[in-house]
């Protein structure tokens, strides 16, 4: 009678099975996270992508509260996004966010730049300051010896629409060895971003209101 292959080969044979299954699975694994990265970066190219899953807590680095005239949505990240100086003059946050129906990209700027450490400062939103047209004609410089300025713009995904700029409240920001922390506190009217300026036809939000922190290290 034909004798039964000797254990270690079947031991043998049934590994080099699961290998090759372990490696198919984190082939398409790596395909379809590959795909997803690929996917969120199509309407944000650059823009950090949301972290976290569930419904936005206290875990959240960025939790911010979207008020609408019929309803409120949350929205936030979970890693410490970062925050730069894109030039000498001005300080930016730019991120997505999660939500319970959607993306959004949360963008700020101030026209200022400010130190690693430093007490609570409370900026006044001024979009018309930091929105000035380009070109031979356009208003003359601003002022840094001022107080600064900031513009907070909120911009909804799936689908991506026009961007709301918040055209009046505060944010209050503070600094520890390079990490921002901002109080956020505005009213909206509806706008588009200059590097979006499709007009939205979706309701505005009325109000956005939270906080975020952020690392310049």
């Amino acid at each position: 009678m034909p004798q039964s292959p000797a254990p270690s080969k079947r031991r043998l044979f049934t590994a080099v099975i699961l290998g090759a299954a372990v490696v198919v699975a984190l082939l398409v694994g790596g395909t379809v996270w590959v795909g997803g990265q690929l996917a969120d970066q199509l309407g944000a190219p650059g823009i950090p992508r949301a972290t976290g899953s569930g419904p936005c807590g206290s875990a959240d680095a960025v939790n911010v509260e979207l008020v609408y005239a019929a309803q409120s949505v949350r929205a936030c990240t979970r890693r410490q996004p970062d925050c730069k100086n894109p030039n000498p003059s001005s300080f930016t946050f730019d991120n997505q966010l999660r939500s319970s129906s959607r993306r959004y990209i949360l963008f700020i700027q101030f026209d200022a730049v400010f130190p690693a450490d430093m007490p609570q400062q409370t900026v006044q939103l001024d979009p018309a300051a930091l929105l000035r047209p380009k070109g031979p004609g356009q208003s003359a410089p601003l002022d840094h010896a001022g107080p600064p300025h900031a513009i907070i713009q909120v911009t909804p995904r799936d689908p991506t629409e026009g961007g709301y700029t918040a055209d009046s409240g505060t944010i209050v920001l503070s600094s520890t060895h390079g990490i921002f922390t901002g109080g956020i506190d505005a009213t909206f009217s509806i706008g588009s971003r200059p590097d979006r300026p499709q007009p939205s036809t979706q309701p505005s939000p009325v109000k956005i209101a939270g906080s975020f922190t952020c690392s310049a290290q």
